[in-house]
């Protein structure tokens, strides 16, 4: 009984991270100053209409608008149920691998929720959130400094400078060669962010994996001559590599 009603917390965590996670994904690459992760109440984007009480409910709220807005009856996009089902799925992974009052859990929850937004950012817009990437080098640091919880502190700071700098050699070949950027510098701090948590020896694989996922995008969509989101191949490469660090 008590595994079930932890499992049950859990799940009503992990929906509403996810349904917050969704609202940073919509709002934070939107330039718009009446529009902030503060205000105003969620919206349907279509008629602008603030969304009710039960329709904010993570999980019960688009299944009961049955995925139309109540007021204008445009479809609302999957991809919100989407988001609150795979944070839920990591929430319950990781809390079954790390007990819930270690606070090293949810320094990694921060992390993987982190590297999740800004994965979906990226494939959505072709945009960064570059503090969101401050706060991954910041919560990398910290967490490896005061436990060790991935690495040693010194291939932390190695993973850092390397994540970042393997990058940005990389984009100044290409810019010399063709006189334009290969690659954003939001790639480059992610890249950095990432290594400062799982330190310097993970930064080639997950390159390998992070560019192989950004690949099959390029060769599923048919649009050949949009640019490439590496940004979101690094984010999953990210969560794939902690998910299996913390389950061995």
């Amino acid at each position: 009984m008590e595994l079930v009603l932890t499992n049950l917390l859990l799940i009503a965590l992990g929906g509403c991270l996810g349904s917050f996670a969704s609202m940073l994904i919509y709002r934070l690459p939107i330039e718009n100053s009446e529009i902030t992760i503060f205000h105003p109440r969620s919206f349907c984007p279509l008629c602008k209409n603030q969304l009710s009480i039960v329709q904010l409910i993570p999980f019960v709220g688009y299944l009961y608008s049955r995925g139309t807005c109540r007021t204008c009856n445009a479809k609302i996009s999957y991809s919100y149920l989407i988001h609150e089902v795979l944070v839920t799925a990591f929430i319950l992974f990781i809390f079954n691998k790390l007990e819930f009052i270690n606070f090293s859990a949810w320094v990694v929850v921060l992390i993987v929720i982190s590297l999740y937004i800004q994965s979906i950012i990226d494939m959505q817009t072709l945009y960064l959130f570059q503090p969101l990437s401050i706060i991954l080098v910041i919560a990398g640091l910290l967490l490896n400094i005061s436990t060790g919880f991935f690495t040693i502190p010194l291939d932390a700071l190695l993973g850092l400078i390397f994540g970042y700098g393997i990058l940005f050699c990389i984009n100044h070949v290409h810019k010399m060669m063709r006189s334009i950027d290969g690659i954003g510098s939001g790639d480059f701090l992610l890249l950095g962010g990432i290594g400062s948590i799982f330190g310097a020896s993970a930064i080639g694989p997950i390159l390998l994996i992070g560019s192989s996922i950004t690949l099959c995008l390029y060769v599923f969509n048919k649009n050949k001559d949009k640019e490439l989101p590496l940004g979101f191949g690094l984010g999953l490469a990210g969560i794939f590599y902690c998910l299996i660090f913390i389950s061995i």
